[in-house]
């Protein structure tokens, strides 16, 4: 495994776009609503940010921002079922897939907010303990998450990752879309494994003085089309040569990984 000072320079030229004053991440993120969550999971895929951003915003206007599950439940119920929510509330009527007939992903929250009360689950804090902590095949393992992946148009399981990355967890899993983005930036003779994803999000994190979650969480979300870049490709790092610019600090020439012991997927 060979992590190169352009691969690390090109990810954290990307991850610093999304980086505030203080080394955190200007992406979305609900530590205090699962309400505001499982909205955003639902709505992320197969929309442009700018709608998914809307819905959130939508709701906070009408509830604030502070809602946990069962208070969505109450939303939907109040405003006389999923279809009149999805009008009136969020106004929007995009279905779960693009297949005839299919539901709107209105119904699909109703559905998920089912399943969180099924499970006890009120909060970010519920929602965390129930799925625990650790990284690959755990995040799949508790019953929330079959529930959450047996509905409609859910069962791959992206937004189920997308809503414990919204929610804060430690979970990260390094699908095609994550490895996909890498490739990107890394070395074209790059063996994209797990432990080189890894290895080049931790230097990555040191560069730009970050929390790994944090860059996890960027890499994540700009990976599966939640975030959008500003950068055009002019302004991009070269992929071989001399590097130069604000990302290629002394952090960046001086790492040098030390052995990963391999982990879970």
């Amino acid at each position: 495994m060979m992590i190169t000072t352009n691969s690390v320079a090109r990810l954290a030229q990307r991850c610093g776009e999304f980086l505030g004053d203080f080394g955190q991440a200007m992406t979305p993120s609900y530590p205090s609503s699962l309400a505001l969550c499982i909205l955003d999971a639902i709505y992320s895929t197969g929309s442009h940010p700018t709608a998914v951003d809307n819905i959130v915003a939508r709701y906070i206007a009408r509830h604030g921002s502070s809602d946990g599950a069962k208070s969505l439940r109450y939303s939907i119920a109040a405003a006389g079922g999923a279809d009149v929510w999805a009008r009136e509330v969020i106004c929007n009527l995009k279905p779960a897939s693009t297949r005839p007939g299919a539901v709107l992903k209105a119904e699909v929250v109703d559905s998920a907010v089912r399943v969180m009360a099924d499970h006890g689950i009120d909060d970010v804090g519920d929602l965390r303990e129930a799925v625990g902590e650790g990284v690959g095949s755990i995040a799949f393992s508790s019953d929330v998450s079959k529930g959450w992946r047996a509905l409609p148009s859910q069962s791959s399981g992206i937004t189920w990752l997308h809503l414990l990355m919204l929610a804060g967890s430690t979970h990260f899993e390094v699908d095609h879309k994550v490895v996909g983005y890498l490739a990107e930036v890394a070395d074209p003779a790059a063996d994209l494994t797990v432990d080189y994803v890894h290895a080049e999000i931790d230097a990555v994190a040191r560069v730009l003085d970050a929390e790994v979650p944090t860059v996890e969480r960027i890499v994540w979300q700009a990976s599966h089309g939640r975030i959008l870049s500003q950068l055009k490709d002019e302004d991009l790092l070269p992929v071989s040569g001399p590097v130069e610019g604000p990302e290629t600090s002394s952090a960046v020439w001086e790492f040098c990984p030390e052995p990963l012991v391999s982990r879970p997927v």
